[in-house]
């Protein structure tokens, strides 16, 4: 998991916001519906929104604020550290998803061509193709209506994120149902740690589930 996320983001956004296409400090910006821009949308301490059916050839990211993407829009890479992401139908995202401190959920028909990642946030993709992995240490994760991960789903290590307070004690849930699937494997790094994989409705992972208690239903 890439501590970029918290470190590099917060300070590249304080210094670049004012050269960025749009951008603020301590603002929400939004891309209006069908725009289309060849940069990066940011913002430090706000939300932001891109428009149905815009595009934005750069990355989409915030520090304290939420992420929002509409129906049919397009974007590179999402990444958002004290907020949630929220991606409407028929999105291509041609990068990676990426959160800390807060909730994912991806709605049917959206592609991801990179990871989808969180440190302490639960993750709900309904209908989603992930053409990577997805990366989580103390998020649950729901895949349903279908949902294809066509890498791996991997719980990382708390080593280096012990400052947010987990414990190994707590059980983390990956649930897959309606007919979603995943190509490779459920991998769990830390053998102590607790993880529950329940499979319904002819669910499956093609590969091997480590260190996990299995669920079928």
């Amino acid at each position: 998991m890439r501590k970029t996320i918290l470190v590099a983001l917060t300070a590249f956004l304080t210094i670049t916001a004012a050269a960025a296409a749009k951008s603020s400090i301590n603002g929400s910006v939004r891309v209006a519906a069908g725009e289309t821009l060849s940069e990066s949308v940011s913002s430090v301490n706000g939300s932001v929104t891109v428009g149905a059916d815009a595009e934005v050839r750069g990355d989409v990211e915030t520090v304290n604020g939420s992420l929002s993407i509409d129906d049919g829009a397009r974007t590179r890479g999402l990444s958002s550290v004290n907020g949630s992401v929220r991606v409407a139908t028929g999105v291509m995202i041609d990068g990676d998803v990426e959160t800390v401190n807060g909730g994912l959920r991806i709605d049917e028909g959206s592609t991801v061509a990179g990871n989808v990642e969180t440190v302490n946030g639960k993750i709900d993709l309904e209908g989603t193709t992930v053409e990577r992995d997805i990366e989580t240490i103390n998020g649950k994760i729901v895949l349903d209506h279908g949902t294809e991960v066509q890498g791996d789903v991997i719980v990382r290590e708390t080593s280096g994120w012990n400052w947010f307070g987990f414990s190994r004690q707590k059980t983390l849930e990956i649930e897959l149902r309606g007919g979603s699937s995943v190509a490779g494997s459920i991998l769990v790094e830390d053998e102590d740690r607790k993880v529950k994989v329940t499979l319904r409705d002819g669910s499956a992972v093609r590969g091997e589930i480590e260190a996990s208690e299995v669920v079928r239903e």
